[in-house]
């Protein structure tokens, strides 16, 4: 059974609830892997919406997720750049040992990523 655009979007908008009931603060590495795994779920909605297949990988998937923005207008092109920064963050955050800043990153990209799912939100619904 093919998972539709819509049930990942539904997941999207739950990840993200949970990496808002956290404080950055006291668990950043929670809030990026909510966050980031949140916009993946989101750009997945919207390659199957528009392309009818999503990527087997996140490079895969941020390639195409990009690809697609390409065309689509700088707001676009932005949101493209805030998933590839994220999973950038994620992948630090998941195999780093480094606090410092951390908490201030989690703030960020949780923020980035409300709006990256607004934006995919509204290009699936088209």
């Amino acid at each position: 059974m093919t998972e539709s655009h819509v049930e990942h979007l539904a997941k999207a908008e739950r990840m993200l609830r949970q990496a808002q009931g956290l404080n950055s603060a006291d668990a950043p590495e929670s809030v990026i892997h909510l966050a980031y795994y949140a916009m993946f779920h989101a750009a997945t909605a919207v390659l199957l919406r528009h392309r009818d297949q999503a990527a087997l990988t996140h490079s895969g998937l941020i390639g195409a997720f990009g690809q697609f923005a390409k065309g689509r207008g700088e707001s676009a092109r932005q949101q493209g750049r805030a998933l590839n920064r994220a999973e950038d963050l994620r992948l630090h955050s998941d195999y780093g040992v480094s606090y410092r800043d951390l908490a201030e990153a989690a703030a960020k990209v949780r923020e980035e990523a409300r709006a990256f799912i607004d934006f995919c939100t509204s290009v699936a619904n088209e």
